[in-house]
């Protein structure tokens, strides 16, 4: 703890001599890795239908999606702990290393299959520049600005997001969809030259001799983190992960409910949960000096649980809408790529207006969290499940994007005040592993629901349009979606009114979840609820 102390000051006074040119150009390139990232995860939602079209094979595309989320969701911790050993100037030039080079990868790949792998390995350097870069960011400033620039690093992650589907849909309209991953690319290498350039080598610390002594050091610290590093929980996390994935996107598609696959599938991912609970158990029982991917005196802590089920509860209607609202403009409304990316704004844009706003809420007026959770759940219920009742058909209703603007104040007023208590519930040496495990989860929470709306779709194509259309009809559809243009006009209506009802159950899926909060917010209630209060 005095370590730590220590390298904290020694950090506020090294970041008081960094300023003027050499600040900005950090602060840029730090700034644009993570603008980069944030953006990847939902910059494909507008260009799926595009990208699946022309690979033609739309009945795996939402593997597009999760597979980036998948690793990123692994791998966040991971590459914290990578920064201990490396350094943290070190970390995130490696980590934004392998993110532009398989952005690249992603660009040229010419199969679906090709182009999942190499979302994986994105993914993979994701998570490394995302918590690296907002880690980076709160230090390159003395202490007294330290609320300032998380707000700056806020702004840029909801800039991301906001701007990830329309800028997905102008690209995929107007040129090659292979530059939604390519864009990557110059945008990360100058970003990559701002860091190496500006960041110092032993940054965070105040002193060279810091390194010289690192370095000397480096085989029995990279030793010591092979020791400490929980392996084995990100692997379980992973496996888990990842075959309920698989069985819910293949189940009812590739393979029947009942087949041995996906019940093994199911099997492989239960086992996997339980045996990350044991080990997370086992190792913080026994203390063998690994860091736990989630300490188990954190599970006894209620209050804590409590916002960890709304983080999970909140990433699934967060993504459902993002991922998948675009797509049922493009497909049962006709619209362009950058169409579907400008009507989401009434959901993208209102959602980090509902953060901002709990900021201001819970900053200026201290009310507490669980209020303001409760008045998000009640804007995304009536947004979501109002939504959900739109009429099945091909023409555009005006009045649903008062649905989506208040759904997306609910879903943001939600996100942002689960984020805000997560470390205030938990001791000051949790704080850090309080808001990781929060964010792992609200990114796991948005897997399964992309995850989940895939089965939902793939179920209403297979139960309402087999009788309907033929067997090579059927297939042409499960191959790309640019099929349905073929068809005669009154099958081609009927099947994206099917689409339509499809859309509209994911949407009633998001609106459970949304229900759900009420448990996180049971779970947290106390006499004396949790609020912010600013340091005088």
């Amino acid at each position: 703890m005095k370590v730590e102390e220590e390298e904290a000051k020694s950090a506020v006074q090294w970041s008081s001599t960094l300023h003027g040119a050499r600040l900005y150009l950090a602060g840029v390139g730090l700034g644009l890795a993570l603008f980069l990232t944030c953006l990847e995860a939902t910059i494909v939602s507008t260009s799926l239908v595009t990208i699946t079209n022309d690979l033609e094979e739309s009945n795996q595309g939402s593997w597009i999606i999760t597979a980036y989320l998948l690793t990123y969701t692994g791998f966040l911790i991971v590459w914290s702990n990578c920064s201990t050993i490396l350094g943290v100037k070190a970390a995130v030039l490696a980590s934004l290393f392998l993110f532009v080079v398989f952005s690249a990868g992603c660009a040229v790949a010419h199969t679906l299959n090709q182009l999942i792998i190499f979302r994986s390995l994105q993914g993979l350097g994701g998570a490394g520049v995302y918590s690296l870069t907002l880690f980076s960011f709160v230090r390159i400033v003395p202490y007294q600005h330290f609320d300032k620039v998380s707000s700056l690093a806020g702004g840029i992650s909801s800039l991301g997001l906001v701007l990830g589907p329309l800028l997905g849909g102008a690209i995929a309209s107007n040129g090659s969809w292979r530059w939604v991953f390519l864009y990557n690319v110059p945008a990360g290498i100058i970003s990559w030259v701002f860091i190496f350039i500006a960041l110092p080598i032993h940054f965070p610390h105040d002193s060279p001799d810091h390194d010289s002594h690192r370095e000397s050091q480096l085989w029995v610290a990279t030793k010591s983190f092979f020791r400490r590093v929980d392996i084995l929980g990100s692997f379980l996390t992973l496996t888990s992960c990842s075959f309920i994935i698989a069985a819910l996107q293949e189940g009812n598609s590739e393979y029947a409910w009942g087949s041995g696959l996906v019940v093994a599938f199911f099997v492989v991912s239960g086992v996997s949960c339980m045996s990350f609970i044991y080990w997370e158990w086992f190792i913080c029982r026994q203390n063998l000096g690994v860091v736990p991917m989630f300490p188990w005196w954190l599970a006894r802590n209620r209050v804590f649980m409590g916002v960890v089920l709304g983080f999970f509860t909140t990433g699934l209607p967060l993504f459902v809408c993002i991922i998948n609202i675009p797509q049922r403009f493009q497909i049962v409304n006709g619209a362009s790529p950058i169409g579907a990316g400008v009507k989401l704004l009434s959901f993208s844009v209102s959602c980090p207006i509902g953060i901002i706003a709990c900021s201001i809420i819970a900053g200026r007026l201290s009310i507490p969290f669980c209020y303001i959770i409760l008045a998000g759940i009640a804007c995304q219920v009536s947004g979501l499940f109002l939504y959900s009742e739109l009429e099945p058909v091909t023409h555009l209703w005006p009045g649903q994007f008062g649905y989506l603007v208040l759904a997306g104040l609910g879903v943001g007023l939600s996100v942002a005040a689960f984020y805000m208590a997560a470390p205030l519930v938990v001791d000051q040496d949790d704080q850090s592993a309080a808001v990781g495990i929060g964010i792992q989860f609200r990114t796991l929470g948005g897997v399964l629901g992309v995850a989940a709306s895939a089965t939902i779709l793939n179920h209403y194509i297979q139960s309402r349009l087999s009788s309907a259309l033929l067997p090579s009809e059927l297939a042409a559809l499960s191959e790309t979606t640019e099929s349905i243009m073929s068809l005669s006009p009154n099958v081609q209506t009927h099947v994206r009114e099917v689409y339509a009802m499809a859309y509209n159950t994911q949407m009633k899926l998001a609106g459970s979840f949304s229900i759900a909060q009420l448990f996180a917010v049971a779970m947290m209630w106390k006499r004396d609820n949790i609020r912010f209060y600013k340091a005088k």
